[in-house]
């Protein structure tokens, strides 16, 4: 038999699967389009998508020879889903002049979080959809239909302040009963019930576990979890990312913290990237460089010898040529150029207990496979 997770993200206009070994092989990968992806109600199609994933997956190896051991799930980060299936996507306009009620506490907290400004806005666009029950995450609400058990993904304990507190949903009337407790990345949070594991395909009672919000896992699926490695994860937007042993501020720079204790991430976002010209998208491109070169510079980080590229430009052989010459440094691609997949790969093999932590993980699964020369 081959041990295998079967590893799933959710996107904003499509989902993927892969069965991954826990040496990192990819078995097997399948993605499915939604065809209704402005529908209200677009989380309903997400068990669809499964469903239809895993039925290709099954004319692509020998599915008697599979043993899935675990179901890991990650999905866009903001996007919320009340209990109903309304869907309030990350990419949803905040009108910010709703809040001027608030107190000036709750205005701060309100402009830390990528979470609580959505949660109040959906309260005040759906409020009888967000009265009915709980509000999920994205990919949690996919868990919650697959397990019965409601949880949210804190990728690491200083994430609160993007997410929330009972105190500060508090201060912006929330009752904090409505959103379900955090776990952590790489958690055994229930077990595939029978009529789910019936209507997919599957064996019931496989544990599903938490892999996060997508950005998270695709640094867990590039490795970027080392103070001085880079990835560029590239999309609809695009963001170079650099794991730095400190928290920086700097000009155009986001910093969060790693999923990795006492590690930060800092971002260089390109907006929109995907809607840009191929000149223009380099132009931004090099701008990210020389800004996170800037930050090893000047805080004496280490500056890697290759940037690890992710997401839809790390599939065109001739782009990332080109822009490997055009920012003058090596480019990597892994044995997926879907990150996501791979890092919850990492975090349901860790959850099973073959590795010691995430870190482990990723430096046993995450492989490097191509690499353009730079110069």
């Amino acid at each position: 038999m081959i041990e295998t997770v079967l590893c799933v993200d959710i996107g904003t206009t499509s989902l993927k699967t892969g069965l991954i070994t826990g040496d990192g092989e990819v078995v097997s990968f399948s993605a499915k389009q939604f065809s209704n992806y402005e529908d209200r109600y677009i989380s309903h199609s997400w068990k669809l998508s499964l469903k239809s994933a895993i039925g290709e997956m099954k004319q692509q190896c020998k599915w008697e020879e599979i043993c899935i051991r675990a179901l890991a799930i990650s999905g866009n980060g903001p996007t919320l889903v009340a209990q109903n299936g309304l869907t309030y996507k990350w990419n949803e306009h905040i009108v910010w002049q709703l809040f001027e009620h608030y107190s000036e506490q709750a205005n701060q907290f309100l402009r830390k979080s990528l979470f609580l400004p959505r949660i109040v806005m959906m309260k005040h666009l759906f409020p009888k959809e967000f009265a009915e029950g709980m509000i999920f995450s994205g990919p949690e609400y996919l868990m919650y239909q697959l397990t019965g058990c409601p949880v949210t993904i804190l990728p690491e304990k200083r994430f609160s302040t993007a997410y929330w507190s009972e105190e500060n949903l508090s201060l912006c009337d929330i009752n904090p009963e409505k959103l379900p407790p955090f776990v952590g990345v790489g958690e055994i949070c229930g077990y595939l019930k029978s009529a789910e594991a019936e209507n997919l395909g599957l064996k019931a009672g496989i544990p599903v576990v938490s892999g996060g919000p997508d950005f998270v896992v695709a640094l867990i699926g590039t490795n970027t979890l080392t103070s001085g490695n880079i990835c560029d994860r590239c999309g609809s937007s695009e963001g170079f990312n650099y794991c730095v042993p400190k928290f920086i501020t700097a000009p155009e720079i986001r910093t969060l913290p790693s999923v990795i204790p006492d590690l930060w991430n800092c971002s260089f976002l390109i907006p929109e990237s995907g809607s840009l010209s191929e000149s223009e998208r380099f132009h931004y491109a090099k701008k990210a460089v020389a800004s996170l070169k800037k930050i090893s510079e000047d805080y004496k980080i280490p500056f890697p010898t290759d940037i690890v590229v992710t997401g839809g430009q790390a599939k065109d052989k001739v782009l990332m040529q080109e822009k490997a010459l055009v920012l003058g440094i090596k480019l990597s691609t892994c044995q997926n150029a879907d990150a996501e997949l791979l890092g919850d790969s990492c975090a349901a093999w860790y959850a099973l207990g073959k590795y010691a932590s995430l870190q482990d993980a990723a430096n046993h699964i995450v492989k490097k496979e191509v690499v353009y020369e730079g110069v």
